[in-house]
């Protein structure tokens, strides 16, 4: 590579990393990454910085370039062509690396087309919406969930319905898992008056894990909090009577997100509507914001 030429990789790592030096040499903290994304998008550049820089135009992109490049790629796993939804999120990503370029560095002006006059009108991927029978069964379900049977070596706690039952009106709120398990005590404002729960909601698909923006919940969610609070544990340092994630488990300790769904499962089972129903495909409306 030309010596006058600014190095792709350094830009791209610094990038990625949530961190780079401006030419002025001021340090510019950007967004936070999550693992996934990351990885995404290092496949993905490492590629096409390889391929343009062998073919020496990586510096003067163009519409044309992006779209032979990425209609050729293939998956690592079938060895097929990408689908479209994926061809199009590999030329969002170079897209946003050459906007990097340009804001942060001053490279360019590259005057890139709009991702849809490369490779096309996409047709965007919508979850799963069930019927609303399926979430007014999961809240009957969760209301009328008498907790586990007792059986030899489980405590008291766990047959106790109000944690099943609350691990149920987070979903039912809109929560993600991730967003359930990090909802924190200290964070919420009940409105005794107003009957509403004013809170920081945790973002959605951030890897920042305090990263929260405000928002309101729904009045019955609170009183279903208040229920498990009689027999909520902490384990300091992170959690503790005050503050800390809401849902705990009998140790105190903070739930993973790979265990959360273990909470709703026997509420699910105990309702002969959602014998069939995939928990994790229920698409519910978000919490509100101001």
């Amino acid at each position: 590579m030309n010596a006058a030429l600014p190095d792709p990789w350094t830009i791209r790592d610094a990038w990625l990393s949530g961190t780079w030096t401006k030419p002025d040499g001021s340090l510019v903290t950007g967004r936070l990454w999550d693992e996934d994304t990351v990885y995404r998008w290092q496949r993905y550049t490492d590629h096409w910085i390889a391929v343009r820089t062998d073919a020496g135009d990586l510096w003067q992109p163009t519409g044309e370039t992006i779209r032979d490049w990425v209609n050729n790629l293939i998956r690592f796993d079938t060895r097929q062509r990408l689908g479209p939804r994926s061809r199009a999120r590999a030329v969002s990503i170079i897209l946003s690396f050459y906007e990097h370029c340009e804001q942060a560095h001053g490279l360019g002006p590259f005057r890139l087309p709009k991702r849809w006059k490369i490779i096309g009108v996409v047709e965007e991927k919508h979850p799963t919406v069930y019927q609303p029978w399926v979430t007014d069964a999961l809240r009957t379900a969760a209301d009328q969930f008498q907790g586990l049977p007792r059986s030899r070596g489980r405590g008291p706690h766990m047959e106790h319905p109000s944690r099943h039952r609350l691990a149920c009106y987070l979903l039912l709120c809109g929560l993600r898992p991730k967003q359930a398990i990090l909802l924190a005590l200290e964070n919420l404002q009940p409105d005794d008056t107003s009957k509403v729960l004013r809170a920081k909601i945790p973002l959605k698909h951030h890897a920042d894990d305090s990263a929260t923006h405000k928002g309101t919940l729904p009045w019955p969610l609170w009183r279903v909090i208040e229920d498990f609070l009689t027999i909520r544990r902490h384990q300091l340092p992170d959690t503790g009577p005050h503050f800390g994630p809401i849902l705990t488990t009998r140790s105190g300790a903070p739930y993973k997100r790979e265990n959360f769904r273990e909470l709703l499962r026997p509420v699910v089972a105990s309702h002969p509507d959602l014998a069939d129903i995939d928990l994790s495909l229920i698409h519910i409306s978000e919490p509100t914001r101001p």
